[in-house]
């Protein structure tokens, strides 16, 4: 036969392409890097059709007892999605119970549609978000209103108030200033009486003694 290509999951989830030139089943645990054949054994087939118009066969080969820290992290498909397996696996495509080749282009094709194709599950998860939510108003940017967000121009909370609305404010009270008038009280105009008199009983006084001291003198 000539050689074909198969595929090398290493443990750490690393898948590469190797060149298998003779085929011979109970000898593939030396392609997985394994000294002994003990264990190695076909864990899966799966059957796939129609991929870019080929069909394909494709058998898993691998380890599920071994020692901690060799676990294999890479995760395959069902139904061995959660078959914990040591050290490396084989992938093989077969047709007519003979290997033919297998690129990782191709095993990312199948793989895919293995698990139910993940751009269309994508597609539809957009999708049904998207009519949840096409009947519900939204605000001038984009959101939803739910009760958290609020549009910029929405009032509903009595606690707030729209600060592009400008009320009116009354003017504050004038103070009354109180005029100071120039009338005298009643008590300032008796004292100024009493003065003025007294002033005048004075200057009487003071003239009668000058004629006095005149007369004297004479």
């Amino acid at each position: 036969m000539s050689s074909v290509r198969l595929l090398v999951v290493e443990k750490n989830g690393t898948i590469k392409e190797s060149v298998l030139k003779t085929w011979n089943e109970e000898e593939l645990y030396k392609k997985a890097g394994f000294k002994n054949g003990q264990g190695f054994e076909l864990a899966t087939t799966w059957k796939v059709d129609d991929i870019n118009k080929k069909s394909y066969t494709i058998n898993v080969y691998g380890k599920t007892d071994g020692r901690a820290t060799q676990e294999n992290k890479y995760e395959f498909p069902p139904p061995i999605d959660e078959t914990l397996f040591f050290g490396s696996c084989l992938i093989v495509n077969m047709r007519n119970d003979k290997p033919v080749s297998l690129t990782t282009a191709e095993w990312t094709c199948i793989y895919e549609k293995l698990y139910g194709g993940f751009e269309s599950l994508g597609e539809e998860e957009s999708e049904e978000e998207s009519d949840e939510y096409d009947d519900v108003p939204k605000t001038k940017s984009g959101y939803a209103k739910d009760g958290f967000i609020v549009d910029d121009d929405d009032n509903d909370d009595d606690d707030y108030e729209d600060s592009d609305e400008s009320e009116e404010v009354a003017p504050p009270p004038k103070k009354k200033t109180t005029k100071k008038t120039s009338k005298k009280s009643k008590n300032d105009e008796v004292l100024d009486n009493l003065f003025i008199e007294f002033s005048n009983e004075l200057d009487e006084l003071l003239e009668s003694t000058k004629e006095l001291e005149k007369e004297d003198y004479l």
